[in-house]
């Protein structure tokens, strides 16, 4: 089951590039809720280029690019969850949570 939040996170730290997380610009760890949690593996990474659109009165709006990393990480308990960042620009979000 999955549960959508689109919160803003607190902090996001980035694995350094060779650090075998996964890729260079990787979550290591974030803060969300005031809850520090440490990425254990990177399950999937992907993103959508940035764009150009056409809002609803015909002005155009420039979509920054925009890269998903879907995580399993743990707060210092014992169970793991699957989490799913998103970055647009400087600004990072959590989308989504599994259970």
């Amino acid at each position: 089951m999955t549960k959508r939040y689109r919160e803003r996170l607190e902090e996001v730290e980035l694995a350094p590039g060779n650090a075998g997380v996964a890729a260079e610009d990787a979550p290591a760890a974030f803060r969300w809720r005031g809850q520090r949690y440490r990425v254990l593996s990177v399950l999937g990474h992907w993103y959508e280029d940035e764009g150009w659109w056409q809002r609803g009165d015909g002005l155009p709006e420039r979509i920054e690019r925009t890269d998903l990393w879907r995580v399993e990480a743990r707060n210092g308990v014992p169970t793991r969850g699957v989490y799913e960042l998103v970055r647009r620009g400087e600004v990072w979000r959590l989308d989504r949570v599994w259970d």
